[in-house]
């Protein structure tokens, strides 16, 4: 096949054409440059093209620094006696990118052995020099990332099995290089391993997808750190999961303040529960203390006998002494030592009922209405003082606020142990409430369901919030024309000293 080879010569020889065809197709442009003046230069228009250029515009593309480094490898070339050599060039395109060139340089000689042209042969390599400057900037970039002391890096086998940490994990948690190959589970707080493998599974069935987590770890100093953990599966060749890639950065500090504030926004809503049971103490109960005195004064002035006058006299006692009661139960609730509790007391149930009927004596009498006490006398709740006050004055008085004008009004007392609580009834045949309609807004603020001018509808909210206060519940059964049983749940089960 030789003859075609010298046939290529040949028409190369006579027909420029094909010399140009195979160096504008295959090459990335040529150089011929003269040695002995190196002003002289000339480049292909595939080379001009290439560097972005239309004309010839040699101290633009090359640099004195590039130059000088082709004039060096050319000197080297003709000091070694050697006829080629090759470099990479680099070049200024039109744009201020760099274009890389791979140069294959032969040297020319004379009859006489001396070098006096210099023949370029290039080939465009900027893309693969590209790819390989990312390639090192992504090695680097990843190998960064990899011994970045803030955060950690593992890489487990499909199995869970440690493949891979950083050198911060092996920092922070005080292993070394004999983890790899254990189970991850096992630096894991137990408590978490449910949670660990739930998110586990998740990689498996959505390869590619990270998943969150927060985990749990003992560190080396003994303490249990909160981290927060980023999952992914990562598939292998098989287009199986083969492995499981997860970074993690400490959080406790962040889980700590979060729990800090949680506990401060529960002290502030406690807080903000004693400030309103206080102000409705003092607006209501010491309102009706206050209506009563003013109606006994008043009879005490109107009496027509001293029998009549004493016996009002000791009506007058009691209710002061049950309004000096309501004041200490009050201090006690100020000057009370614990911020997120309040003191519980043992206090027989039946006796501090009688007390209330008592201070709503003049109440009583003037409605007419008939009131049985059906506890045992050894009854005892452990309740907030204040509390229980409210909590009966409020129930007693609405049982006569809202009596029926058209029966003889009743109001029956009695109580019963159910598993942990002690219950209160308090019973009425008086106006009622439509349950189907209003269950869901007895115990709301400010509602009301009769035309009552002194009706506030925050009674029963505030009743409501001081049972739940003491961990104990408030229910209701009520039928209109009929009636209403309130049934105080009081519990038992929480000590006495504390409620939480």
């Amino acid at each position: 096949m030789s003859y075609l080879r010298e046939e290529l010569y040949q028409l190369q020889k006579t027909d420029s054409g094909i010399f140009d065809f195979i160096q504008e197709s295959s090459l990335g442009g040529l150089w011929y440059w003269d040695l002995a003046t190196t002003r002289n230069k000339w480049a292909s228009s595939k080379f001009w093209k290439i560097v972005g250029h239309e004309t010839e515009a040699w101290h633009t593309v090359l640099s004195q620094e590039d130059l000088a480094a082709i004039e060096a490898h050319t000197e080297a070339c003709i000091a070694n006696q050697s006829y080629s050599y090759t470099q990479l060039v680099r070049c200024t395109h039109q744009n201020g990118t760099n274009v890389w060139l791979h140069c294959s340089g032969l040297v020319l000689r004379d009859m006489a052995g001396q070098p006096y042209r210099m023949l370029g042969v290039l080939l465009d390599i900027t893309r693969q020099r590209n790819e390989e400057v990312y390639t090192q900037e992504l090695a680097s970039h990843y190998g960064s990332i990899l011994s970045n002391q803030s955060v950690y890096i593992i890489k487990t086998d499909a199995r869970g099995n440690y493949t891979y940490v950083n050198d911060f994990f092996y920092e922070r948690f005080g292993y070394d290089s004999k983890i790899i190959g254990t189970n991850s589970l096992e630096s894991i707080v137990e408590e978490d391993w449910a949670k660990c493998l739930t998110v586990v599974g998740q990689c498996f069935a959505r390869p590619e997808v990270p998943q969150q987590v927060i985990l749990r770890k003992p560190y080396k100093d003994g303490t249990i750190r909160s981290n927060h953990w980023e999952f992914k599966g990562v598939l292998n060749g098989e287009g199986q999961v083969g492995e499981i890639l997860c970074v993690g950065y400490d959080v406790t500090l962040l889980l700590d303040n979060l729990e800090r504030s949680k506990r401060l926004l529960e002290l502030t809503k406690q807080q903000n529960t004693r400030l309103q049971n206080f102000a409705y103490i003092i607006s209501h109960n010491i309102r009706s203390h206050s209506a009563n005195l003013t109606s006994l004064v008043k009879l005490m002035q109107n009496a027509k006998s001293e029998e009549q006058a004493a016996m009002f006299l000791q009506m007058l006692k009691t209710s002061t002494d049950k309004l000096a009661e309501t004041i200490v139960n009050l201090n006690e609730i100020v000057t009370a030592n614990s911020t997120f509790n309040q003191p519980r007391e043992p206090r027989l149930l039946r006796l501090e009922v009688d007390k209330t009927l008592q201070a709503l004596n003049i109440l009583l009498h003037e409605s007419q209405v008939t009131v049985t006490n059906d506890i045992a006398a050894e009854v005892t709740v452990n309740v907030v003082p204040a509390y229980l006050d409210s909590i009966l004055l409020n129930l007693l008085s609405n049982a006569v606020k809202y009596r029926s004008p058209d029966a003889a009004p009743t109001i029956a007392i009695g109580s019963y142990e159910q598993g942990e609580y002690t219950v209160l009834t308090i019973t009425d045949n008086g106006l009622g409430i439509d349950l189907t309609r209003n269950r869901s807004k007895v115990f709301g603020m400010y509602k009301t369901f009769h035309n009552n001018e002194d009706a506030r509808g925050v009674g029963l909210f505030i009743t409501k919030n001081q049972i739940e206060a003491m961990n104990g519940k408030i229910e209701i059964e009520s039928e209109v024309g009929v009636g209403s049983t309130f049934k105080v749940y009081f519990n038992e089960s929480i000590q006495s000293d504390l409620y939480s």
